[in-house]
């Protein structure tokens, strides 16, 4: 599937997908998006795939960025680059997409985080 794709491909799917991620990696694709936090464990994700995939997503769409605070936003960005950073193979984003119910401040708030976490080597205090 993937040889005349010349691009990174990002399989993108809501839900639980662990009952299907052996037969989905065998596809080829290069990541998979979004790791809702209500279906998925990341870390658990990352653990067991992040060697074969790159895993995306995981900033909470149901509280965090659209009913949180800007704090909270900075807390769970910590927590998912602690948990799926290391090693490489992370890529934060939201846990589907930014629509517009989300609060602007805590899009900027999750953009300002990854700026400050996301470097390597990774060094995140989640307990600040």
């Amino acid at each position: 599937m993937t040889s005349a794709i010349k691009k990174p491909l990002v399989f993108h799917s809501d839900g639980n997908l662990l009952p299907i991620m052996e037969d989905l990696l065998t596809l080829g694709m290069n990541g998979i998006h979004p790791i809702q936090p209500s279906a998925m464990d990341i870390k658990q994700i990352k653990e067991k795939y992040g060697s074969r995939v790159c895993i995306l997503g995981n900033i909470d769409l149901d509280y965090t960025l659209t009913l949180g605070t800007p704090e909270e936003v900075d807390k769970e960005v910590r927590e998912r680059i602690a948990a799926a950073g290391p090693r490489g193979g992370y890529i934060v984003t939201s846990a589907n997409s930014l629509t517009d119910y989300c609060k602007t401040e805590n899009v900027w708030a999750m953009a300002k985080a990854i700026k400050e976490y996301g470097k390597y080597p990774l060094d995140i205090d989640i307990n600040r």
